[in-house]
């Protein structure tokens, strides 16, 4: 067991296969992410300006403990 992680922590990245990697995780959390902010909006009816675009962002970025909290709040 120990060899196997050894193993796995001991592989090179070049820079360019994390950002393949950043890519690969973060298009699919993005768009569930904007999905989730879209249907989830009623908290935005009271905020005016940059408050909005701020809260609108922030739900996309936050949207894994925003559905954990919906999930334990009702």
């Amino acid at each position: 067991m120990l060899a196997k992680l050894d193993r796995l922590l001991s592989y090179e990245m070049k820079v360019s296969e994390f950002i393949g990697t950043l890519i690969i995780i973060g298009i699919p959390y993005g768009i569930v992410g904007v999905v989730w902010s879209i249907t989830h909006t009623a908290h935005l009816r009271s905020l005016h300006g940059i408050d909005v675009i701020v809260s609108f962002l922030g739900s996309i970025l936050c949207w894994p403990v925003l559905l954990f909290a919906n999930v334990t709040m009702t």
